[in-house]
C-alpha cells in the first residue's frame, strides 16, 4: 500500500498523490545535483532542487530505489545532515 501525500484544494478535499509519483522527481534532482567528494550527491542538494520535505526524499529513495535510473558516476545518495548513507552503488 502506498503512503498518499497530498494538499488542501481548498474545496473541502484533499488531493492525494501516490509516493510513486516522487520518484521521477527524485530522479530527475539526482541528475541535476552536482556531484560531491568521492561522487557523492548529498540529500541538501535534493532538497534544494526539488523543494520536496526531506523525509519525502528518504522515503521515496528507500521505497523507489531499484526504479530510479541513477547515472553510472554517481557512486552513493548521502544524508549530510545525519552522517548516513541513503544509497551505495
Amino acid at each position: 500500500m502506498n503512503n498518499i501525500y497530498g494538499e488542501n484544494s481548498g474545496k473541502g478535499f484533499i488531493k492525494e498523490v501516490p509516493l510513486s509519483t516522487f520518484a521521477k522527481a527524485v530522479e530527475s534532482a539526482i541528475y541535476k545535483a552536482p556531484l560531491r567528494e568521492n561522487n557523492k550527491v548529498w540529500l541538501s542538494d535534493l532538497w534544494l532542487i526539488t523543494s520536496l520535505p526531506e523525509d519525502l526524499i528518504k522515503e521515496t529513495i528507500s521505497k523507489y530505489i531499484e526504479e530510479i535510473d541513477i547515472p553510472e558516476d554517481v557512486e552513493e545518495i548521502y544524508d549530510d545532515e545525519k552522517n548516513k548513507v541513503l544509497w551505495k552503488k
